[in-house]
């Protein structure tokens, strides 16, 4: 591209094209860089661009230096702006309607006239800033009009985020949501630079309160971006979401809303399509949301401030009952069971064992005061509280068509978070700008059972014969084990200083990050015991087949709290090089170290057994990690852009905090009791309490070897603007782009209590068809066991640990356009392919273990990702218009359709030791080893039991599509999916008058799911969990020559998936919300 074709495209302010997407000069603020140039295309050096702020009436004033740049950093996103270009020489300019986008760097150049009487004014209005807010590919922003117009039923940041091609809400309970086929909790979650993650990692939705702990009215823009190769960025593996809240300006405004919603503004949904015949559900809620903003001047021009404030109330929809029932999923279980349950419970032990048909109320506030100071020209500060504190039911859901938690399995999570942070930004001089920024965030979190803690955790197994329904399955009772001490604290304090430098072509970006975390984890599992009855009538004769119990040593759960410290420092540098008038090019580096002096409590015991301390800790582990990217624009319509860099963090600090919680000294367990008779849930035996000695609970260390997880990613895109679609018209703006990310290092789990078997020549014994086999072994106990199955303990030490491996490629495809009578549409394809070892999709090291999906779980191998979505496609549409002089109109419509997250088949191990797993944890139950698939009839690898036959079996395999793996080992996540998911949004609102002159009033309506009011047979099932593994089998293993021994699996076998996924009954129907809005 010549330079005149350049200078006269800017000159007439057709386009301002905007830098790469990774080029972010601030978290929280925009910034704007620009060339002046005479009318020859010469250098216009010294000459002075004044910024204003509109609606504030914020100035900030820059000089171009000897090359005519300039740069301006710490400027309020959105707008409107003027620009001023006041030139000594040349006739200057004025340009308006120019509007900022958070994580954008703004690209101003002018070319100058010869002096005039008169400045020439040119109008710049917003069509430049929609082309590039396409969200296409990996980088996506919205303004606060374009959240505003958007279908939001659940008034949630991730209804503005679903809305970039990568990002998928996975419709669960939480709405998790998955960015490129990672793990939810591996998402960044800013709110004016305030971390709005869950620090501990507890909470499978990303933000520390149950609900999104901001309000979208209060929200001025948020971006989206998976490879911002901008140096400043780190703290996610996922992606980093980054919002800005709303301002106060010179003049007065503000709004009140209130929403309404119940089950009679919503369809009546069919059962779930794997439970043809069952009764519909009974959809049975009311909600609530009522709020205000107001923000304004305190001095004008000086200090302004705004607040925001939002209510929401909910009794929740009753989620699983028996068979029969109008729940919204049905089990297969009599009602006749659970009343024995419930029976039993009561005349036998003297507790309430609870009901299935109970709806616990959902509360949420939040509350967002904010003050903004232009202290001068050249410094500005702005102040942020933010409190957001809910209560929600947990626990009310398990996963199969056989089991049941009736509600004192239930409990109560609350949250609370107070955030407070201060950020100052100064422009020193016309190359040099500063940015500090200071936070505190404070979050408390509650999980109290629902009918209290006065007994312990009780499943109670029932028979095919003692269930009418015709199968056997299960009902839990009691306080869930991880909810009978449970409470956490967080203090998360942050310190940034973040520099500018313009020298030459040539911006420079550097600073100093610290973050440090205090943690209070009561974390004690079991403290209250659990129990497992195998039948209805063991628990009326009150013989348990089996009771766990641990606790602190001292029999008193406050003496297993853990309370420590940890914190990181980062420097990083990044130089942005333009250089020429089509191509920039950028170089960073980030260094982060850790730091820690709190270790976990030294475990003699645990270093006579593996020859290593538990005591290690993050502190002295670092990284460097480089950046790079590039920005070219190949002809005037066309960019190409891309980058590669080195990426790390997200991952949930609860995995470290657990080697702190479980060093096996404060935290110990009771051997397990078995067939124990004149059981009592409600009092755990006297010789499990007296059994407990310090130094010899289970240990959940880190590797003294471990390193940071971190991958490389790589990304290519092309960008097409101003597309002619010949009959589909002119104005499109395309782009393309790819995504190849390397997971080079990644965290795993592995049991140390399990050893090899080993034979009489000291090699690994294998069963047949080659699978490692283990023993439970306590070297302290006594010699390796060495027989399959044997065993001398029942420990579970399970290591935090690295493992290498894993990939994904990740393709967008992105089309859209806006139009002059206000109709804009935009559409995506994505394509993922992506393999990892472990999902890490539980908070405990235990249960991370568990959930591995392998043939071999201390030696885990890459398959299908449990977060992957294959494919997306997606649209979206919004018309805004005057049906009525003076009052708008919108309409909005968002759309997606995302094909299954993939699942396994995998072995019912209940009761069988042959792999090595100790019963502390109840890991031996675990039903995630993946399954030998037989070569046929003969194969004499495999034997059955209890009735199974291999034509029975066959069957199975062809159901479960696990004959492609004949003769060998079923693959991870191969061969099976959840079904696809559609949803249509839709949001419709239209002004009316107000009561005062500039005032306005809205009433708007917004309809879930309204591809259901057309097709009703339009569902919404989720995989339940990160790795799910179906039950294909029982298995036992032939002590003398290995063979696998398969029967029949507990509760029967399914062949269609529905005990991998989750009915979501509410968003496989219609559903309506009735709002209205007074703004002034």
């Amino acid at each position: 591209m010549t330079k005149t074709t350049k200078l006269t495209r800017i000159a007439a302010a057709v386009a301002l094209t905007l830098g790469m997407s990774g080029v972010a000069m601030a978290e929280t603020a925009s910034s704007m860089r620009g060339q002046i140039v005479g009318p020859q295309g010469e250098v216009v050096a010294n000459t002075r661009v004044i910024i204003q702020h509109v609606p504030s009436g914020t100035v900030t004033t820059v000089n171009t230096n000897n090359q005519g740049i300039f740069t301006a950093s710490g400027l309020r996103v959105g707008g409107p702006y003027i620009v001023i270009i006041d030139s000594e020489v040349y006739e200057g300019k004025t340009l308006e309607d120019i509007f900022l986008q958070l994580g954008d760097q703004y690209r101003l150049s002018a070319q100058l006239d010869e002096r005039r009487e008169q400045y020439e004014r040119i109008t710049v209005t917003g069509r430049a800033i929609n082309t590039t807010s396409l969200q296409a590919g990996s980088s996506s922003t919205w303004g606060a009009q374009e959240i505003q117009n958007m279908p939001a039923f659940d008034r949630d940041l991730k209804d503005v985020v679903r809305q970039n091609p990568l990002a998928t809400d996975l419709g669960d309970d939480n709405r998790s949501l998955t960015v490129g086929g990672n793990n939810p909790r591996y998402n960044s979650i800013t709110v004016d630079g305030i971390g709005q993650n869950d620090d501990f990692g507890l909470n499978s939705g990303g933000y520390p309160t149950n609900r999104s702990p901001i309000s979208i009215d209060a929200i001025e823009q948020v971006s989206i971006q998976s490879v911002p190769f901008n140096a400043r960025y780190s703290g996610f593996a996922g992606a980093r979401i980054n919002a800005v809240t709303r301002s106060g300006t010179n003049e007065f405004r503000g709004s009140v809303f209130y929403e309404f919603a119940n089950d009679s503004m919503a369809g009546n949904p069919k059962a779930s399509r794997y439970q043809k015949g069952a009764n519909r559900p009974n959809l049975d809620y009311k909600e609530v949301t009522y709020g205000f903003s107001l923000g304004g001047p305190i001095i004008q021009d000086r200090l302004f401030f705004f607040v925001n404030y939002e209510n929401y109330e909910e009794p929740t929809s009753i989620g699983q009952g028996p068979a029969g029932s109008s729940a919204v999923e049905t089990k297969n279980i009599d009602p006749s069971v659970i009343t024995r349950v419930q029976n039993i419970a009561r005349d036998v032990y003297g507790v309430d064992a609870g009901d299935w048909n109970v709806q616990p109320e959902q509360k949420d506030e939040k509350v967002l005061v904010k003050l903004d100071w232009n202290i001068n020209n050249d410094h500005r500060a702005s102040f942020t509280y933010q409190r957001a504190e809910d209560a929600a039911a947990n626990n009310t859901l398990t996963g199969g068509l056989t089991n049941l938690n009736l509600n004192s399995h239930w409990y109560a999570r609350t949250q609370k978070m107070d955030n407070f942070a201060l950020q100052v930004y100064s422009n020193w001089t016309n190359n040099f700008s500063t940015e500090f920024k200071a936070s505190v965030k404070d979050v408390s979190t509650g999980q109290d059972p629902m009918l209290g803690r006065n007994f312990g955790q009780v499943q109670v197994r029932f028979t095919a014969d003692e269930n009418p329904a015709g199968n056997a399955g299960q009902i839990n009772i009691g306080p869930d084990r991880s909810r009978h001490a449970n409470s956490l604290e967080t203090t998360t304090t942050e310190l940034q200083l973040h520099g500018e430098y313009l020298w030459g072509a040539h911006q420079t970006q550097f600073g100093i990050e610290h973050q440090t975390i205090d943690v209070f984890n009561e974390f004690v599992q079991d403290s209250l015991g659990s129990f497992v009855f195998l039948s209805l009538a063991d628990f009326e004769n009150r013989f348990a087949d089996q009771i766990s119990y641990q606790n602190a040593f001292t029999n008193n759960v406050a003496d297993g709290a853990a309370n420590f410290k940890y914190g990181s420092t980062s420097l990083y540098i990044q130089d942005t090089w333009d250089v020429n008038w089509d191509l920039t090019l950028s170089f960073g580096l980030r260094y982060e170290r850790f730091n820690s002096d709190d270790r976990p409590a030294f475990n003699q015991n645990f270093f006579d057994r593996y020859g290593f301390e538990n005591t290690n800790n993050m502190d002295g582990l670092d990284l460097l990690l480089p950046r790079f990217s590039f920005n070219y624009e190949w002809t005037d319509n066309i960019t190409v852009r891309g980058g590669a860099g080195m990426f790390s963090g997200g991952r949930p600090n609860v995995w470290i905090s657990n080697a702190y919680s479980n060093d096996g000294v404060t935290i110990v367990a009771a051997p397990t009791l078995r067939n124990v008779e004149n059981a009592d849930i409600t009092n755990v035996p006297q010789q499990m309490r007296d059994a407990l000695q310090a130094g010899d609970g289970n240990t959940t260390p880190i590797d003294p070897n471990f390193k940071m997880p971190y991958d490389t990613r790589y990304s290519l895109a092309i960008d097409y603007s101003d597309l002619d679609l010949g009959f589909l018209g002119e104005g499109w703006f395309a782009s393309a782009e790819v995504i190849y990310t390397n997971k080079d290092r990644e965290v795993a789990w592995t049991n140390l209590a399990k050893a090899p078997l080993l034979d009489d020549n000291g090699n690994q014994v294998t069963s047949a068809g080659g699978r490692p086999l283990y023993v439970s072994w306590d070297p302290l106990a006594g010699p390796r066991p060495t027989t399959i199955g044997g065993f001398n303990t029942n420990r579970m030490d399970v290591l935090l640990t690295n493992v290498s491996g894993g990939r994904s490629i990740v393709s967008t495809l992105s089309l859209g356009n806006s139009w002059d009578n206000g109709l804009s549409f935009r559409t995506s394809y994505t394509n993922q392919d992506v393999r990892d070892i472990t999902s890490g999709g539980s908070s405990t090291a235990h249960s991370n273990y568990n959930f591995q999906t392998a043939i071999d779980k201390n030696n885990p191998t890459v398959g299908r990702a449990s977060y992957e979505i294959e494919h997306r496609f997606m649209a979206s549409l919004n018309y805004n218009t005057e049906l009525f002089a003076g009052y708008r109109t919108n309409i909005g419509l968002f759309w997606d359709r995302t094909s299954g997250r993939p699942y396994s088949y995998a072995l019912d191990a209940f009761n069988f030791r042959g792999f090595g797993d100790g019963s502390s944890q109840g890991l031996w139950s675990s039903t995630n080893y993946l399954p030998y698939i037989p070569s046929g009839p003969n194969d004499p690898n495999v034997r059955y039991t209890g009735g199974l036959t291999y034509e029975e079996f066959a069957g199975y395999l062809e159901a479960a599509n696990l004959t492609q793996f004949a003769g060998g080992y079923a693959v991870r996540n191969e061969g099976n999916r959840g079904p696809w998911n559609t949803n249509l949004d839709l949001r419709i609102e239209q002004e009316i008058p107000g009561f005062m002159k500039g005032h306005k009033g809205a009433i708007y309506l917004d309809i879930r799911n309204f591809l259901a009011l057309i097709d009703n047979t339009n569902q919404r099932h989720t995989v339940s969990f990160s790795d799910t593994g179906v039950r294909l089998a029982s298995i036992g293993i032939d002590p003398e020559t290995g063979q696998y021994i398969y029967g029949r699996p507990f509760g029967g076998f399914d062949g269609t998936g529905a005990t991998a996924t989750r009915f979501n009954a509410r968003a496989s129907t219609w559903s309506a919300k009735i709002g209205i809005r007074y703004r002034f």
